[in-house]
């Protein structure tokens, strides 16, 4: 019995030694030649598979391309395009056509270098038939004629930077008042202004508001010995062909209070 007793004792001494020769191959296929290493070995060991080191890019690693960050995202709309702010002094030049006639005229404060018309804006057309109508737009956007009686208006945009431009030819009308200008014993007429009929300063350099007497048409060779309202008439008229010859314009120093 003790011979059985010694041989179990040796054989696990045997497995024992077995073992540690076992884990001095592995340490040793490991690189690890004392107990120092081993134990660096353990702490640096890899964490387990169910908590993954962070990944950290390497400096070869492609940098991502922002530009499809969005694929297969659906398209933005465009954005609306903006709407010019309305200019309601083009809008007013614009609504106006050939043929209309308006109730504007020249103030006569430009002088007679320029004109300074009695509105900011076209009004609204009226009646060429009736006695508001001072102006008759005889073409729109385009070389204007010129000659007595004949101007134009335009009006240039600061939104769109477009252009309107109205014809106008001046509508007479007898008993209104027109501006003039005296120098010596000649008169000229400011054919495009009105003015109303009464003594009252007016604008430099006109000093006289001059009464339209008649509006005719006129024959050939018209003058103002033309303008004469009655045999023996001794009245001073002054007189201007309009309409490109085709209406005598008659006119006299106002006279009234």
């Amino acid at each position: 019995m003790a011979d059985a007793s010694d041989d179990h004792s040796t054989a696990k001494l045997w497995a024992l030694v077995g073992g540690i020769a076992s884990v001095l191959s592995i340490l040793t296929w490991l690189g690890v030649s004392n107990a120092g290493e081993l134990k660096d070995l353990v702490s640096d060991s890899p964490p387990s598979s169910s908590s993954p080191a962070p990944y950290t890019p390497s400096p070869t690693d492609p940098i991502p391309d922002d530009s499809d960050a969005g694929e297969g995202s659906a398209d933005e709309p465009d954005p609306e395009p903006s709407t010019p702010t309305p200019d309601p002094t083009e809008e007013a030049f614009e609504a106006i056509s050939a043929g209309d006639c308006m109730a504007v005229h020249d103030t006569g404060r430009g002088g007679t270098t320029s004109v300074d018309w009695s509105a900011g804006a076209p009004p609204a057309p009226v009646s060429c038939a009736g006695e508001q109508a001072q102006v008759q737009v005889t073409a729109l956007n385009t070389a204007c004629p010129t000659g007595y009686g004949k101007s134009y208006w335009s009006y240039r945009s600061a939104t769109t930077g477009d252009t309107t431009k109205l014809c106008l030819t001046r509508v007479y009308h007898a008993n209104y008042c027109i501006l003039g200008r005296q120098s010596g014993d000649s008169i000229s007429l400011a054919l495009m202004t009105a003015v109303a009929c009464r003594r009252e300063p007016v604008p430099v350099p006109y000093n006289e508001i001059m009464h339209i007497t008649g509006v005719y048409r006129a024959p050939a060779g018209a003058n103002a010995n033309n303008c004469r309202r009655a045999a023996g008439d001794q009245t001073r008229y002054w007189a201007a062909l309009v309409d490109d010859g085709a209406t005598l314009l008659c006119t006299t120093i106002y006279q009234g209070s």
